[in-house]
């Protein structure tokens, strides 16, 4: 078996695998994918782990086929309301060397993240991710990477990220249980992000939205580094059931219109002079509708849904001016009119569909917004892999710590 990394995306919806390999010069290549609609998640939490267990296994068969590798362990992630965050500070005074010079080492950085991550969380949470924002050094702020400065006394301001221990443990007991090893568990849009956001993007201060089935998950970054974490029980799930409602279609069709004919901005269809057959139930006979009809029922919710996530980051950040984009990743974001619908409800033209960098593979449909987590979840982590250490995560960062080993701290 060559060597191999696995990103397990376990959506409400569907279930996305991604497996990539190291080439001769030690660089990352997709090579396999794989798929299968969800049936035991519901708003991103595992309802019924003998469902979800033999989907993922249906998923990882099909990424093995498409590869001819065969997997034994893989890095999967979690989201939804399950997680949140806050934010902390530490601060410790610089060990003095020998020689009697106080020069920062990666001691005191450990130091430094230790005594920021010394809160009180409920017993039923475990600390998932803790993303140093910035450094201080003797009450000199905004440092990124302050190894091997002089300095009396280091501070660290820092996000920490939360999760449920049920919500954790279901994810490990379905994965072992299919079979499989569980090499990390990651929030699933930092590894969105790790996979189609920019390093300008990160630093500029920007909002990616992950449009899934069950809910709606937002990651919001300014000055390399994440600063709100947040999640609206609402996805594409509900956008589907008010088709099959407004129409009387099953859910099946509902979705299948939604899909291939949905669009959520107007003005998109004003030059399109298209009709949607309806399919008849009970011997009614199948009936044609304009796609404005759809629409109307389409554009009003999806509407909703941003106003809620704009909600959610002005409550929870103080921020109110991003100079990068909102990118939009997920299966959500490849309907029709997403783009200027969203632009419409931010007030802003800078939004764009999240696409995964390329990776030189031979199987290049892994590049569209919903396989953004699956491909970050590869990209996110491998340093990691090559390590072997999966208690150490990735030194590719969001620009904050760059030549550090270690971008989170992971607490898998």
């Amino acid at each position: 078996m060559s060597d191999v990394i696995v990103g397990l995306d376990l959506g409400t919806s569907t279930i996305r695998v991604v497996i990539g390999e190291f080439t001769e010069d030690n660089k990352l290549q997709i090579i396999g994918l794989g798929s299968c609609p969800s049936q035991g998640l519901r708003n991103g939490v595992i309802v019924n782990i003998e469902a979800a267990m033999q989907d993922l296994k249906k998923a990882i068969l099909e990424a093995e086929l498409s590869s001819g590798e065969e997997v034994s362990s893989c890095i999967t992630a979690i989201g939804g309301a399950q997680i949140d965050s806050l934010d902390s500070r530490g601060s410790v005074a610089v060990a003095t060397h020998g020689n009697g010079t106080r020069e920062i080492t990666r001691n005191d950085v450990e130091r430094v993240h230790e005594a920021a991550t010394a809160v009180v969380i409920p017993m039923d949470r475990k600390i998932l991710h803790v993303v140093p924002q910035y450094y201080t050094i003797d009450g000199q702020p905004g440092i990124k990477d302050p190894i091997n400065n002089i300095g009396v006394r280091l501070e660290v301001a820092v996000h920490i990220i939360t999760c449920s221990v049920t919500s954790m443990q279901n994810i490990q007991r379905c994965v072992t249980r299919a079979g499989y090893g569980v090499d990390g568990i990651m929030l699933k849009t930092l590894a969105a992000a790790h996979a189609v956001m920019t390093e300008e993007e990160l630093e500029l201060g920007s909002i990616l939205i992950d449009l899934g089935g069950g809910t709606t998950d937002v990651l919001v970054v300014d000055k390399g580094a994440p600063i709100c974490t947040a999640s609206i029980p609402v996805g594409g799930i509900l956008v589907t059931n008010d088709i099959a409602i407004g129409k009387g279609v099953s859910f099946e069709t509902a979705e299948h219109i939604k899909t291939k004919s949905g669009c959520c901005w107007e003005p998109v269809l004003a030059d399109v002079n298209e009709s949607i057959i309806i399919p008849g139930v009970g011997g009614r006979a199948p009936a044609s509708v304009p796609k404005t009809d759809i629409c109307h029922i389409l554009q009003p919710r999806m509407r909703e849904l941003f106003m809620l996530v704009r909600e959610q980051i002005v409550q929870r950040t103080t921020v109110r001016q991003l100079s990068g984009n909102i990118v939009l990743v997920g299966g959500g974001a490849q309907m029709m009119g997403i783009v200027e619908l969203a632009q419409e409800v931010f007030n802003t033209e800078a939004v764009r569909i999240g696409i995964p960098s390329t990776l030189g593979s031979a199987v290049p449909e892994y590049r569209t917004p919903e396989y953004a987590t699956a491909a970050g979840l590869l990209v996110s982590n491998v340093d990691k892999h090559k390590a072997k250490d999966y208690n150490v995560q990735s030194e590719k960062s969001f620009g904050i710590l760059s030549g550090l080993a270690k971008f989170f701290k992971d607490f898998f």
